[in-house]
């Protein structure tokens, strides 16, 4: 995955302290990990291109004259605003193992989209557990051989260096009968057609 820099400077701690950062127009964040804790700010623009994106980066933080590689852990939000209030982010241990939500990436035109199905995804990032340098930037998925009625889960996935933490028969994407084909082929098919004509007669007969 790639890396993106931020710079921040040490800040006080207290509630004036962040306020006064906020007025400012930048983030009150703290960088914590193994024998760390840093409560840092930064500015706003900071955050750009780390969340307002799809993608999923390490976070290189420069902090006088220090650098520090993370992830980011949690970002708070204004609930009207929706402007950044608080972001955690956490130093990288090259040797230990953490969890993120890594976006999956299809490829492909389902052959049961080219029948008249329609495609359907339940899910679009998996939850996974690796070493650093383990983590894909996405999951590939293939869908061009998904048909009609078939499925892709989890357990048809093959992850090279890292665990996925949902179930096995978790749905990631299907192709099902469209309701339009559905309705077409009910009126075409003689058999189905026959069934609801003999259905209709005893009703009738029972009625009478």
């Amino acid at each position: 995955m790639q890396y993106i820099n931020i710079y921040g400077k040490k800040r006080n701690i207290g509630k004036k302290a962040i306020e006064s950062i906020r007025s400012s127009g930048e983030v009150p964040c703290i960088l914590y990990g193994k024998n760390i804790n840093i409560p840092f700010s930064t500015s706003l623009e900071s955050f750009k291109n780390l969340i307002y994106t799809s993608k999923i980066h390490w976070v290189n933080i420069q902090i006088e004259g220090e650098n520090i590689n993370t992830v980011q852990k949690e970002i708070q939000f204004d609930p009207i605003s929706e402007k950044i209030l608080h972001a955690d982010f956490c130093k990288i241990d090259q040797k230990k193992s953490i969890i993120l939500e890594i976006p999956i990436k299809t490829f492909g035109r389902p052959i049961g989209v080219s029948k008249g199905g329609e495609y359907y995804s339940t899910i679009r990032k998996l939850k996974i557990k690796a070493i650093p340098s383990f983590f894909p930037e996405y999951i590939k998925l293939d869908i061009s051989n998904l048909d009609i009625g078939e499925k892709i889960t989890v357990k048809d996935i093959y992850p090279k260096g890292y665990t996925i933490l949902h179930p096995t028969n978790t749905l990631i994407a299907r192709v099902k009968h469209s309701r339009i084909s559905s309705t077409e082929e009910k009126k075409t098919d003689p058999i189905s057609n026959k069934k609801e004509s003999q259905e209709e007669n005893k009703i009738k007969n029972i009625n009478k």
